[in-house]
């Protein structure tokens, strides 16, 4: 059978624990479908299920994929200023794909062919997952398929400067290629947009300055949809969510209607400032006031700052999860499990559930937690909708009571109160959050139903105007390959605070880590930090601990940052502050007191025992006195190619990268096994290197490459003139490689046969080759491949917009070359070549040919198919051609 709109009904049920979907939810795939494209605005209140996005996203596009659905993007990115909900819906997406991927029943099977006859590869899944947000190492996953379905799950910064070139912990190379997948055939939905105002506002410009090069490839180009549990004004055509007639429905009425009866308590402790032992113990007491008062479930405690949490945690004993955000996903995942917040009331295991759980603002938005009741800190009206939405979610409780510990009403008044801020919330905003609580007096409460028809007043904005960019910004934007003077600042067009301390970098703790820097630099770079080791925490504090501990004595004084895909020593600026940018990750020994109920803490006193992860499951390392020490004497004083042969003729498996050799031909310091897959994905090495076991020639990889960005192209659906120029493009990608120094310099070929790959077996070999000359330092192939294959292509109808892909296919060459490209040819070219390669990069040509395409398909068009051609090129080479 063929999958049809009705089969969304059985599909839901399946991937949701049979639930039904909600009128809501059927109508927002109904008007999709009707329209063809997404709406403007979602507007539905916490725990009404707008995380379904996901599942009709993964839906309409298996629809598409058999023609019972138009052309809709094929990327879903989900963005929200909360880690844990990026996690969440991650997680969502996952259960989904899992689904598929068990082929179960049928109506699995008929999705997941169908999702599958989208991929060009045979290894990709049916839906291609990623998570993009601070403290997380670069997910590169979803940029390999283009014409895959995809669920991208970001924070604004991650997402927002990915989209303007300029990507948050990835690097250069990437950067042009994330832009043009996020700009064309991509739908996001900003959730909690009020949170975000000016990414929204970029985003729908975006949209707008690519909606005419989009269509022009035959493709949507960026669809944005705004998500808020408050109604906002428009048309109700661009507008889909609750109204009055959904709370009729069976399964979303209890959810809606049930009461959560509001007690405020007034404190004379409460103040902007942090919390006194007094106050603590206040609300110590009314979470015991609230647990005896509640049969089953966890009572939930949420506070506006950290340290408050932790304090409280410290109180109730190890038993009592914190969950406060900032932590690695492995300990995320302990709380998960500990936490049986999802479980039905009087279910045989509720009770193994913890009696509270403590936490920050990070369970405010989307988190799918169910409290049995919550005590509060007053915060902003918004903020307490989305708390009070935490408690009895699914409506299985009768009631579920909630406690707002408050400051009096005299201490919080305009002219004479002595309340001021409390960090993140402004007094004003506290003042109208106090305000709308009083309008839940009664029995209902502040149940979802009353909340829409009392909704809370929006935050005082952080910033009043909205900046859109200009066409200028884009031009500077997408020179991703130029060195600029500073860093490009987005902050001005994506976030709504311009505050530097929200921003995100992450730290990883290690143990054993070789004293000797000569030692420790090499071995940090050949096992990059992996997800699950990684703690997310605010930039300013990751840079105070730094700061401490490279300023401190003793022999671990010191740390190391990971930025762009590079290892580098702490070390501060000529201004005096550590070099530290959004999205890099710091390593320090594991045994600085930097952490405390797993997370990073920058006044902590006491080391806490964490788990020390290295490497995941893909790396294994070999110390002096581990399993496997054997090798370092053996392997000790062996060429990387003749190690790794020695290795696996020992049937030993993976390849392996030798440490450095620091004791005269006897041991070396460490060795580094991964697996074959782990070095397949490093882009750079695929270039140079493949681990088929029989040579590969230029003409059989370029041809591959042709035949795979022509098939890339008709599965995504772009226009029969742009499959033949990303054709041509492939075929002539790779020209420059002919270069009789190429091939003896960086491949090491001293054969006859023009090859596209080195024969080398072991990847290390080629790092080697790139520094130990022979070759100008910072020499392009694809640059010399636009000059070589000129003649050819210039009889082409789009000459230049071919010649702009082949220079650009590695992600350099936007939009200057390097200062020596007269050097990409030497005495034994002809005439004609040098000559070409003048006109070309010295004399401004290639700028020229930048500019002008840039101008007729648009940047973000223009990154869309030089990431197209990249991918065929990298999905043939990691094939082994």
């Amino acid at each position: 059978m063929s999958i049809t709109e009705a089969d969304f009904t059985r599909f839901f049920a399946a991937v949701n624990d049979g639930h039904q979907p909600f009128p809501w939810q059927e109508r927002l795939l109904q008007n999709i479908l009707s329209a063809g494209h997404w709406p403007m605005s979602i507007t539905a209140p916490t725990g009404s299920g707008k995380s379904a996005v996901v599942d009709i996203h993964i839906f309409l596009t298996a629809l598409s994929a058999v023609g019972s659905a138009p052309r809709l993007p094929r990327r879903l990115c989900v963005v929200v200023g909360r880690r844990a909900l990026v996690d969440s819906q991650a997680d969502r997406a996952q259960r989904i794909l899992d689904w598929l991927e068990s082929r179960d029943c049928q109506l699995a099977q008929e999705m997941g062919d169908a999702l599958l006859s989208l991929c060009s590869t045979q290894s990709s899944p049916p839906v291609v997952l990623a998570n993009l947000r601070g403290g997380l190492a670069t997910d590169k996953r979803w940029i390999d398929d283009p014409s895959a379905c995809s669920v991208i799950c970001a924070t604004p910064d991650m997402w927002g400067s990915r989209l303007l070139f300029r990507g948050y912990g990835t690097s250069r190379a990437a950067r042009p290629r994330e832009a043009g997948l996020l700009g064309i055939d991509s739908v996001v939905v900003i959730d909690e947009a009020h949170l975000s105002r000016q990414l929204l506002g970029t985003a729908r410009w975006v949209s707008a300055q690519n909606a005419e090069p989009a269509s022009t490839l035959g493709l949507p180009g960026l669809q944005v949809v705004e998500s808020s549990a408050t109604a906002r004004p428009g048309p109700a055509t661009e507008r889909i969510g609750i109204d009055a007639s959904d709370l009729a429905d069976p399964q979303l009425a209890p959810r809606m209607t049930r009461p959560k009866p509001v007690e405020v308590i007034s404190s004379s402790r409460w103040s902007g400032t942090k919390a006194t032992k007094a106050y603590i113990e206040e609300i110590i007491a009314a979470l015991k006031e609230l647990r005896d008062q509640t049969p089953g479930g966890t009572i939930g405690c949420v506070v506006n700052r950290i340290d408050t949490a932790l304090r409280i945690a410290d109180s109730l004993g190890k038993d009592c999860p914190c969950w406060v955000g900032p932590m690695r996903p492995a300990d995320l995942h302990k709380i998960k499990g500990l936490l049986g917040l999802l479980r039905a009331p009087g279910a045989d295991d509720t009770t193994q559930a913890p009696p509270f759980l403590i936490a920050t603002q990070t369970v405010e938005v989307g988190v799918d937690i169910d409290l049995a009741g919550l005590v509060t800190e007053l915060a902003s009206a918004e903020s307490m909708a989305q708390r009070f939405g935490r408690v009895n979610r699914r409506g299985l409780r009768g009631e579920a009571r909630i406690k707002v510990i408050a400051p009096s009403d005299k201490d919080i008044t305009p002219s004479k109160g002595k309340i001021k801020d409390q960090a993140p919330y402004g007094v004003d905003d506290l003042r109208a959050g106090l305000n709308w609580l009083r309008g839940f007096d009664g029995p209902q409460g502040a149940c979802p139903a009353r909340i829409m028809d009392s909704p809370p007043p929006p935050m005082t904005p952080e910033r009043q105007i909205v900046k859109l960019p200009h066409r200028g910004d884009v031009m500077r934007w997408e020179a991703t390959d130029d060195d600029m003077l500073a860093e490009e600042k987005l902050e001005l067009w994506i976030r709504d605070s311009l505050e530097p301390e929200r921003l995100q970098a992450g730290l990883v703790v290690r143990d054993e880590l070789p004293e000797r820097e000569d030692e420790v630099l090499p071995l940090l770079e050949a096992t990059p930090p992996t997800d699950e080791e990684i703690y997310p925490a605010e930039m300013q504090t990751v840079r105070k601990i730094t700061t401490q501990i490279i300023e401190g004595q003793g022999t671990h004084a010191r740390a190391f940052i990971r930025h762009d895909g590079s290892i580098r020593p702490a070390l501060p600026g000529d201004n005096g502050d550590l070099l530290l940018a959004p999205g890099d990750v710091v390593i320090i020994d594991n045994d600085h007191p930097v952490t405390r109920h797993g997370v990073v803490v920058a006044d902590n006193t006491e080391c806490e025992h964490r788990q020390s992860f290295w490497g995941g499951n893909s790396v294994r390392i070999i110390f002096p006195g581990s399993s496997g020490s054997k090798w370092l004497t053996e392997l000790c004083g062996l060429s990387s190619e003749d190690a790794q042969r020695t290795f696996t003729e020992a049937g030993e498996q993976g390849m392996v990268i030798l440490g450095p050799d620091l004791t005269e031909g006897i041991t070396l310091s460490w060795i580094v096994v991964t697996t074959a897959a782990s070095v397949e994905d490093d882009e750079s090495i695929r270039q140079e290197w493949t681990t088929a076991d029989h040579p590969v020639g230029l003409d059989v990889h370029q041809r591959g490459v042709a035949a795979r960005a022509e098939l890339l192209a008709q599965l995504i659906g772009l226009s029969s003139n742009i499959r033949m120029d990303l054709s041509t493009a492939g075929l002539h990608h790779d020209d420059g490689k002919a270069d009789p120094r190429f091939q003896r310099f960086r491949l090491g070929n001293t054969t006859d046969q023009v090859l596209a790959k080195s024969l080398d077996p072991s990847a290390q070999s080629i790092s080697r080759r790139r520094w130990s000359g022979g070759l100008p330092r910072g020499w392009r192939h694809e640059l010399r491949s636009v000059a070589i294959a000129w003649p050819t292509i210039s009889w082409e109808q789009d000459a230049e917009l071919i010649a702009r892909l082949i220079g650009t296919s590695h992600g350099h060459g936007r939009v200057l070359p390097q200062a020596n490209a007269h050097l990409l040819c030497d005495e034994g070219d002809s005439v004609e070549l040098r000559r070409r390669a003048e006109e070309l990069f010295l004399e401004g040509e290639w700028c020229e040919i930048m500019t002008r395409t840039s101008w007729r398909y648009g940047p973000w068009a223009c990154a869309y198919l030089e990431a197209v051609l990249r991918a065929a090129d990298c999905q043939v080479s990691r094939e082994g051609s």
